[in-house]
């Protein structure tokens, strides 16, 4: 996404109040896009219940959103880190006429592979046929757009994404209105997924307008499967620690099922996610200035090694990097600290505001605290990535995933009061262990980058 930025960056050099809204605007789109215009759709067609929208169908809608984009996270996890190694690798050589190839045959990965997950786990729900078609459908699809989010980020045109959203979610919530009474609750779904399906379609014609497709199938995009394993592995196990503890509430004792076995946690869920909202202006800023400043230090640094410059430049390189990047990490916690702590004061008005129960206002500033690690997590597995240490980061994933699957078990065992802490001690744990590696990474990086070298 460094690209992007670096577009978006363009706009802020405007020095005008509007093209710097509208850079972090399109910022917080690129980066939270899906998310984001989910849970408008959510907001919106739920205002639906008032016009003859039963409650049980709009639980069954909500679950299976939900449910839908959850699962899809984690399962194109897998294929997302790798095929940003393969296309980072091409791109540095010049081969970017690869990447119609190599996205035809991740599509063909995640379609096949996922129509199985779809159809195997969507079935096990007492719902109807025609509603269970659509469901996975839209299972595949919404797979599909994360995966082109991916491939869009070579081609740099954040507009083309913004505008796929808008219009796509725009389609979601007018075809459901106009669907259900015809159809009923599978009419409400299909709406909603041939909104998605515009989206999906719009960004794929973007990709077919900018590269050229000379073959279906690139075996060398299979092979990265095999070199960087972890990558893999990271891509899918992260994304289901950020998960694991709302899947385990499904199926805690006060959870609730909505249609057998499609269950949802009414206590639990809302709180989470509302606080995540929170996070998309810092997401947004790292996107437009962090990650693009650090970005140009870490290319001047690495530049000078490879032109071979004396130690005394490539150290001072290094030093603007160390101290661009504690610049970064300290404007990530003033604004993000600022706007979970303002939320924090404002807990009892948010809750009257968004519908949730009183009781709830401790689960919230809990997970308020949570999702303020959980983003400077993201951040400080990302400059990992940048040094190239896998196997470090594959650590720090499986920490946060066990840590947060028993932490939340514990916190389901003592009961309501705890709920939240087990999430918010996780990240917190795996926060701790980011960090150090970072740190350890920064002050050995010179022994990083040579001894990483092949001996020749």
């Amino acid at each position: 996404m460094a690209g992007i930025g670096f577009e978006l960056r363009r706009m802020l050099g405007k020095d005008s109040y509007l093209s710097e809204m509208s850079a972090y605007l399109y910022a917080a789109m690129v980066s939270s896009g899906p998310w984001l215009m989910s849970v408008l759709c959510l907001s919106i067609l739920g205002l639906y219940s008032y016009s003859g929208f039963s409650r049980l169908d709009q639980e069954i809608f909500r679950t299976t959103i939900v449910y839908v984009y959850a699962f899809t996270l984690v399962y194109v996890g897998y294929i997302q880190l790798v095929v940003t190694r393969y296309l980072a690798d091409k791109f540095y050589l010049g081969e970017e006429r690869i990447t119609l190839t190599a996205f035809f045959s991740s599509s063909i990965l995640v379609l096949i592979v996922g129509s199985i997950i779809g159809i195997g786990g969507l079935w096990t729900f007492e719902l109807t046929i025609t509603y269970k078609i659509i469901a996975v459908v839209l299972f595949l699809i919404v797979a599909m757009i994360w995966l082109a989010m991916i491939f869009l980020s070579a081609v740099k045109d954040f507009r083309s994404i913004v505008q796929a959203f808008a219009i796509g979610t725009s389609i979601s919530v007018g075809a459901a209105f106009l669907l259900y009474p015809v159809m009923g609750l599978n009419g409400y779904l299909l709406g909603y997924t041939f909104g998605q399906a515009v989206i999906y379609f719009w960004l794929l014609a973007r990709l077919l307008a900018e590269f050229p497709a000379r073959r279906v199938w690139d075996w060398g995009m299979l092979s990265y499967f095999l070199k960087y394993w972890e990558l893999a592995l990271i891509g899918m196990l992260f994304n289901l620690a950020i998960w694991i503890d709302k899947i385990l509430f499904w199926f805690a004792p006060d959870s609730r099922m909505v249609v057998p076995y499609l269950r949802t946690h009414d206590m639990y869920e809302g709180p989470i996610f509302f606080a995540y909202l929170t996070i998309v202006p810092t997401l947004a800023i790292f996107l437009v200035k962090i990650e693009t400043k650090f970005y140009e230090h870490y290319h001047d640094y690495f530049a000078k090694i490879i032109s071979k410059k004396n130690l005394s430049s490539i150290l001072e390189e290094k030093k603007g990097m160390v101290l661009m990047l504690k610049e970064s990490l300290r404007e990530i916690l003033i604004v993000q600290g600022s706007l979970t702590l303002l939320c924090l004061f404002m807990a009892s008005d948010f809750i009257e505001i968004v519908g949730l129960s009183p009781i709830q206002k401790p689960l919230l500033q809990i997970a308020l605290i949570g999702s303020l690690m959980q983003v400077m997590l993201s951040v400080a597995v990302i400059i990992l990535f940048y040094f190239d240490l896998r196997k470090e980061v594959l650590l720090i994933t499986l920490i946060f995933l066990f840590s947060n699957a028993g932490l939340t078990l514990l916190s389901m065992k003592l009961g309501f009061t705890f709920y939240g802490y087990g999430y918010c001690y996780s990240c917190f744990i795996s926060l701790l262990c980011a960090y150090y590696f970072v740190s350890k990474s920064v002050t050995d990086l010179e022994y990083i980058t040579f001894a990483g070298q092949p001996i020749i």
